[in-house]
């Protein structure tokens, strides 16, 4: 209960923490870092810092960018959140060495001022599929040309290089930030974000409803607002890699503790990584067909311990865990991957796992039960309670009351030796007398034979 409440207290301070991490003067330059791949959560984290930046009424939203890319429909929503923004929003693809990959390059032609630091690239916008081939070629050509009229729409629409839009995404260019420069693609490069804020200051930009305006961002405060807490935990679990790992981890949790009930650790850590991987489920486009395939897989695995099938379940159990971990991720939609060394090592790994212990499992099953009622003739016991014939009493064995009977007297305190065991009655004698108790009982044979 004590640690319970240390963690609790801990919680409700990182929460306090955050919830007090947001400054709220008015006015001044919000600045947010994205250095992730583009999902729902960092759709929620925008919408976020935006409605604050509105309340606020700050004068512009800086949004310092480095990502390899994401989820298209994440995409299209903070697009159109920029778009439709009554704040000026900047996309700055910094730090040195950053990049605005594929949904990046999207989101920097969305901004009303596009900038990037030396030594940044973007581009490679075309949207992929893991299925590939002349099969997919209507969906794959379905994808490509809705993206080219966004990309290019949204271009038009800020003025930017059209040509080079629609080449980003067709044929997957990238460029530098001076060569971004060059083209039009972007409209300044800075070193800096306060070299940025100066290079800002007297520019005029278009805003919704053909409104102009001026920034005066000179001697403006900067204020950086930070992801919450639970932001952050939601950025972690947008990774694929994390995801894939969570279930495994599940599925080898829960099946430990299934096969040994009782061992409660494996159980609590795969339950854990259960819900995890579920709250992760709510920021990737997750194929369920493809979560149902791994399931059928790990299910096929314990079966093939079970079910002399000659090896059929388990390689079905294989092919079907590689399967479903292949199609986990609708690819289709995002640039996000799972890795493939990751997939087909954790598969490997599993399937040897399952196999090793449904073995053991099986043999521990076909073993002959075994009672240690036989070891405790012999054994001397300390009556509790008088014993009589007519009478059963309690005697002390092995720090345990038993029940115990005799065709003898036998005070309270004295020592008996155990001649039978029957179910859970022992019976007793005297021990100057239990050595030929045996000999002239005959009872004491079938009995003891038929406790084992």
């Amino acid at each position: 209960m004590r640690l319970c409440a240390i963690v609790l207290g801990l919680l409700l301070a990182a929460a306090a923490t955050a919830g007090a991490a947001t400054p709220g003067e008015k006015g001044g330059i919000r600045v947010v870092t994205v250095a992730q791949a583009i999902t729902p959560a960092t759709t929620s984290y925008l919408r976020a810092v935006l409605d604050r930046a509105r309340l606020s009424e700050a004068t512009m939203l800086v949004i310092k960018l480095d990502t390899p890319g994401g989820l298209l429909d994440a995409t299209r929503d903070i697009v159109q959140m920029m778009l439709a923004s009554p704040i000026p929003i900047v996309v700055y693809i910094a730090p040195a060495g950053a990049r605005g990959a594929s949904a990046g390059t999207i989101l920097a032609m969305a901004a009303h001022v596009a900038a990037m630091a030396p030594a940044t690239h973007l581009g490679a916008a075309h949207p992929v599929s893991i299925l590939g081939g002349s099969g997919d070629k209507v969906m794959g050509d379905k994808i490509v040309n809705d993206t080219v009229a966004f990309i290019e729409s949204i271009a038009e629409l800020r003025g930017r290089n059209v040509k080079w839009a629609i080449s980003a995404v067709r044929e997957s260019k990238s460029i530098t930030a001076d060569k971004a420069l060059e083209l039009k693609v972007i409209d300044l490069i800075a070193e800096s974000v306060p070299d940025l804020v100066r290079k800002l200051d007297g520019r005029t930009i278009k805003m919704p409803e053909n409104r102009s305006i001026t920034l005066a961002t000179a001697g403006s405060p900067v204020v950086v607002d930070d992801m919450s807490v639970s932001q952050s935990l939601m950025s972690i679990f947008s990774n694929p890699n994390l995801l894939f790992l969570l279930l495994i981890i599940a599925a080898v949790g829960l099946y430990i503790e299934m096969s040994n009930p009782g061992l409660l650790f494996p159980g609590v850590i795969g339950g854990i990584a259960l819900l995890l991987a579920l709250i992760a489920m709510q920021t990737l486009p997750v194929s369920y067909g493809a979560l149902g395939l791994m399931g059928l897989g790990i299910a096929l695995l314990v079966a093939e311990a079970f079910v002399p099938s000659f090896g059929i379940l388990g390689i079905g159990g294989i092919a079907s865990l590689l399967i479903g971990s292949l199609f986990l991720l609708d690819e289709s939609s995002t640039d996000l991957r799972i890795s493939r060394p990751m997939i087909y090592g954790s598969v490997i790994a599993v399937g040897l796992f399952s196999l090793v212990i449904g073995r053991l499992l099986v043999k521990s099953f076909r073993l002959r039960p075994q009672s240690m009622q036989s070891n405790l003739v012999g054994r001397i016991v300390e009556v509790r309670d008088e014993i009589r014939p007519d009478k059963p009493g309690r005697v002390m064995l092995g720090g345990e009351l038993w029940k115990a009977q005799a065709d003898a007297i036998l005070p309270a305190g004295e020592r008996a030796q155990v001649k039978a065991v029957a179910g859970l009655i022992l019976t007793v004698a005297p021990v100057n007398l239990a050595p030929e108790a045996p000999q002239s009982g005959a009872s004491a044979g079938p009995t003891q034979g038929d406790a084992v």
